[in-house]
């Protein structure tokens, strides 16, 4: 049985939790909407996540953007909660 992976894009608000904005089937392609979209107003971070369709317990936390600038996992992100 073949698993189709995909990457998913999320964004940080001052104002919001954001769910998925959009999927991608490369990381590639999910890496570089999410730079491009960190760098958008109002837009603290913009985070790749993947996914295994129909396997839970799959997401797997990729990489994550601000300012267009890949950070370091190790760092907190930016958002509601004061993080």
């Amino acid at each position: 049985m073949t698993t189709d992976q995909v990457f998913a894009v999320h964004t940080s608000k001052p104002d919001s939790v954001s769910a998925v904005e959009v999927v991608f089937r490369s990381e590639r392609e999910a890496r570089a909407f999410a730079a491009d979209r960190s760098t958008d107003d109002r837009v603290l971070s913009a985070s790749v996540t993947s996914y295994a369709v129909g396997v839970l317990g799959s997401r797997r936390p990729v990489c994550w953007f601000q300012y267009g600038k890949e950070q370091a996992v190790r760092f907190d992100r930016p958002g509601i909660f004061g993080c």
